[in-house]
């Protein structure tokens, strides 16, 4: 298939790798020719063209730049593309998006996909063939595609082996809110306390154990990236920052009046969460795309 992926940072990059690894010809577009030179180099593209070139004979796009550039590409990608080509996107936030596609004649030519695959690092040097191996990815609104779109789409998931979930995009925006987008946030936050930068503090480069740096992992990530989730997703992160919040200052007056006991059972509450969340004890079915089964709609 000749795809073009349009941003070839680390997701790009990484996206070509494992495509090319399937057989597809991967055409890279990129505002950063540095950006597609890496890329080129890592073997993540097969060739480098302007996007209006790019276009031309695609059969599928990828969008795989910030949520505030994808916006502002989807129409005039899917006013230039071939009437044959499909269009998916690769964000992190999907209510906006998706009302932009929305609003487009060729609505039924896009899929809404957000992959949970991703490392604190940011490029094309830091991309890795195996990066959506066995990963969980989100296709949101499916029922507004077509079905050679969405069985086009499913079937590239299906050569990354990854696990398919179907999800609303408003929905999509309000879990993803708590947990994806206010870890990250919380990361940012815990990194950027003044008494890290004290140089009256030169300790903490050794203290810094492993507890730290789970913590502040996610403190490395690109702005670029993250500030245009944070904005089209602020409703969402907002009420959760304001809920981690409110158990921040119950947990602080725990320890003030020295209530071991209801601390205890909030540890003991939290220690129960996690199981919950632990994310190896939970593995959804990959859904193989059917070219003739008519069009399906996912709840």
């Amino acid at each position: 298939m000749q795809i073009t992926i349009v941003g070839t940072g680390l997701i790009g990059c990484s996206l070509g790798m494992a495509l090319k690894k399937q057989g597809h010809h991967i055409t890279g577009a990129d505002s950063n020719p540095d950006n597609l030179e890496k890329a080129l180099f890592r073997g993540g593209v097969d060739e480098a063209k302007e996007l209006t070139e790019a276009l031309k004979d695609t059969q599928l796009v990828v969008l795989c730049v910030p949520v505030n550039a994808v916006k502002e590409l989807i129409v005039p990608i899917l006013d230039a593309m071939p009437d044959n080509a499909v269009l998916m996107d690769m964000g992190s936030t999907k209510e906006e998006i998706c009302a932009v596609a929305g609003a487009h004649p060729r609505r039924a030519d896009f899929v809404a996909v957000h992959p949970m695959a991703g490392v604190e690092h940011s490029g094309p040097l830091a991309a890795h063939v195996d990066l959506f191996l066995h990963a969980r990815v989100i296709v949101c609104d499916a029922q507004k595609s077509a079905t050679n779109a969405l069985n086009t789409v499913l079937g590239i998931l299906q050569e990354l082996k990854m696990k398919v979930i179907f999800m609303d995009a408003r929905q999509h925006d309000r879990q993803l809110a708590l947990v994806s987008h206010l870890p990250q946030f919380i990361a940012y936050a815990l990194s950027a306390m003044e008494d890290f930068g004290d140089p009256s503090n030169k300790d903490w480069v050794e203290l810094g154990g492993g507890g730290l740096q789970s913590s502040i992992r996610l403190g490395k990530s690109d702005a670029g990236m993250w500030i245009p989730i944070f904005q089209q997703n602020k409703e969402n992160i907002l009420k959760y920052i304001d809920r981690y919040m409110h158990k921040l200052q119950e947990m602080k007056y725990l320890l003030e009046t020295r209530d071991e006991l209801q601390m205890l059972e909030l540890i003991r509450s939290s220690n129960k969460n996690y199981e919950k969340l632990n994310y190896r004890s939970n593995k959804p079915e990959t859904v193989v795309p059917d070219n003739e089964a008519t069009k399906l709609f996912y709840s």
